[in-house]
């Protein structure tokens, strides 16, 4: 990487056992915070006021660059239980509300796709997603916050290029999990993926895997090659933000350190 090339760099607040230890480590190393995990904030009676202020609260004095990963697990805008969907997009917009409440720039939302091989039922997923976020979008425009859509199961890049252009807005972006491309897209390259999203390439989860389970291991215990993914990155002149998605904090200083032994030079 050259000084042209600075990564914005992220700790997932998964990384400890509470978004506050998490926030400690990050202010520690001097890094950003994705709030992960809503859920545990999200108790059949709880508000999206008081998710805010137990964020908040727990947070507290954090001073560096904030994103969060909205709330997915369940969640499907497009599915096809119109009461299912209506609850998923509640969460949705639960989410970006409390981004926006704690000043969070930039909310990570999964497709939902399951990658049905039946066409028509991917066609219709298709449709309805775009149809949520050309509405929903308003939101993040109106309040110049950056939406990225990260793949799952998507086998290529194609899908999620599809539902990020038939939804055309500045403020929704394409974000990049390498462990997800390791375990789903097999027939697929993580470089591939970099080079297909380009310019449109917002936010990346960086962790490892052996391809047979999404162990979020550091950057060097698994298959994949971080060495090459960064020349990619900097091939492909981007300088996506760049989250540590591990779930300990021993992967996480294991990983800072291989970034700084391959001269990646990043900041908050």
């Amino acid at each position: 990487m050259t000084q042209s090339n600075i990564i914005k760099l992220l700790i997932s607040s998964s990384a400890k056992n509470t978004i506050s230890e998490s926030a400690k480590l990050a202010a520690e190393l001097n890094t950003g915070l994705e709030i992960s995990r809503l859920p545990l904030y999200k108790d059949k009676n709880a508000t999206v006021e008081s998710t805010v202020n137990k964020i908040k609260h727990d947070i507290g004095d954090f001073k560096n660059r904030i994103t969060v990963h909205a709330m997915f697990s369940d969640v499907n805008v497009a599915g096809s239980d119109c009461i299912l969907r209506e609850i998923s997009q509640m969460r949705c917009i639960q989410s970006f509300e409390t981004a926006k409440a704690i000043g969070a720039d930039t909310v990570l939302f999964h497709t939902g796709n399951k990658g049905t091989k039946h066409y028509g039922s991917q066609e219709q997923f298709r449709k309805k997603y775009i149809l949520f976020w050309k509405d929903f979008i308003k939101q993040f425009e109106q309040s110049g916050i950056t939406a990225v859509i990260e793949n799952v199961f998507e086998k290529t890049p194609e899908y999620c290029i599809e539902l990020f252009e038939g939804v055309n807005s500045p403020n929704l972006k394409l974000a990049l999990d390498t462990g997800h491309v390791n375990l789903y897209a097999k027939e697929t390259k993580v470089t591939d993926w970099i080079k297909a999203y380009g310019k449109n390439l917002y936010h990346m989860h960086i962790h490892n895997n052996f391809g047979r389970n999404d162990d979020h291991s550091n950057l060097e215990n698994g298959t994949l090659n971080f060495r090459e993914i960064f020349d990619c990155i900097q091939e492909t002149n981007i300088t996506p933000s760049i989250v540590l998605e591990m779930y300990s904090e021993d992967d996480i200083r294991k990983s800072i350190g291989f970034l700084e032994k391959i001269n990646v030079n990043f900041q908050v």
